[in-house]
This record gives structure tokens, sequence and C-alpha cells, in this order.
């Protein structure tokens, strides 16, 4: 069984109306849907937005569930100019942007989270194949949307110059997975551009185009599988 994860409605139901035989549930508070999509049985779960909902909704279904692979799918701000609207991220690193212990934490193991390798690279050579733009790196994660006038931007800039995207739950569900010892992967679709003026009005006009690539992608993938 694959265990899928979106933050929100839109994430989720641009995924589950690519299922087959869906089954919705409550369990434990986390809504959820079973069914199979491309010949796989899945659970798509809905986390909720933020570190927390997601790392509890990470526990308590790979507990549940125990899947043999987690795949955190959904939107993201884009962190680089060469970026577009709808271009795919594929995580091969994942941090926390918005924590602070001292002027080590960016360099800190205990922070730093490895997707499955293998995943990875299966991910990246099915989008080359379908010719779909992708940008593979560092994903970071933090409570909050992020645009080029607050003050977190300029933290990513210095501590994270590398990363590709920013976003708030993946790293929080990439932690799970490394402490429960199961392979996750990282795919998603920029909704937005931190660089480009507005990109929050932006988000709130991609959302469902971002939505959409990010379940196409993990939709074809499963078909390799």
């Amino acid at each position: 069984m694959i265990l899928i994860i979106g933050a929100m409605d839109e994430e989720v139901n641009a995924l589950k109306a690519c299922m087959s035989t869906v089954e919705e549930k409550l369990f434990q508070n986390v809504q959820l849907f079973e069914g199979t999509l491309s010949g796989k049985q899945v659970v798509v779960a809905r986390s909720g937005v933020g570190k927390v909902n997601a790392a509890y909704t990470a526990t308590t279904l790979i507990h549940h569930c125990n899947p043999e692979l987690v795949i955190n799918i959904g939107s993201a701000g884009g962190l680089k100019e060469n970026q577009t609207v709808g271009d795919i991220v594929v995580a091969t690193k994942l941090q926390y942007h918005d924590l602070d212990i001292g002027p080590e934490t960016p360099t800190d193991p205990r922070f730093i989270f490895t997707p499955s390798v293998k995943h990875g690279r299966q991910t990246t050579h099915l989008l080359s194949e379908l010719e779909m733009k992708y940008h593979e790196g560092l994903i970071v994660s933090g409570d909050q949307f992020i645009t080029k006038h607050q003050s977190q931007f300029p933290v990513i800039a210095k501590n994270f110059p590398e990363a590709i995207c920013v976003e708030m739950e993946a790293s929080a569900i990439a932690a799970v997975c490394e402490r429960t010892e199961t392979d996750f992967i990282v795919l998603r679709s920029l909704s937005d551009v931190t660089h480009v003026e507005g990109n929050d009005m932006d988000f709130e006009t991609y959302l469902n185009l971002a939505s959409e690539k990010s379940a196409l992608i993990c939709t074809e993938y499963l078909k390799t599988l």
C-alpha cells in the first residue's frame, strides 16, 4: 500500500479524481480516501496545513497502514528566478527554514532529511521522458506563506541559498518517515514564485493548476512501480 499526503482540499481532490473504487473514511480525525490509483492500492490523506498537522497525519497513518512508500504531493512556492508556475519540484533534501537553535542549525544533521534516492531517480527519469519541466534539490518548510517582502525571505536566501522551493509540510513528513524507517518522496508543483510581485495572489489563482500537475506526476509515477 502507498500512502499519499496532501495538505489542502484542492491538492487531495485533484488526486482523488484520478482514483477508482474510492472509499472515504475518517480515522483519528484524519480525512482519508482508500482506493486504487494507477493499479496500486493507495490511501490519500488530507493533513491540513502546517508542520504539526503534517507530522500528526504521517505518524498516525504510517502506524495504521504500514505503507511501503509515502508520497507528499501538492503545491509549493518557487525560490528561483528561472522557475514558472506549473513546474514540478522533486526533493533531494528537506529542511526547516524557521527552526533556529543557533548558527549551526542549517548544517545540523538532525534536521536534514533525505528522500528515497531510488524513487527520486525514477521520478526524474519519468519527468524527462514526459518532457515536463522540473527542478530537483532542497525543499525548505516553515509555518508561513513566503513573499519577497517578508522578513523570513532573506533568512531563507542566506541560510538555504540552494533551496528550490518553500512550502509548509514536507520536512515534517520527511522527519516522521525517517524515524519510522519508511521510504518517502516529495512531488510538488509550483503555484507561485516568491520573487514575483504579488505571488500571494498567484497562489490563489494557480493552486488548482499546481494541484493537478502534482497529481498528474504522482499518478504517472505509480504506473512505473
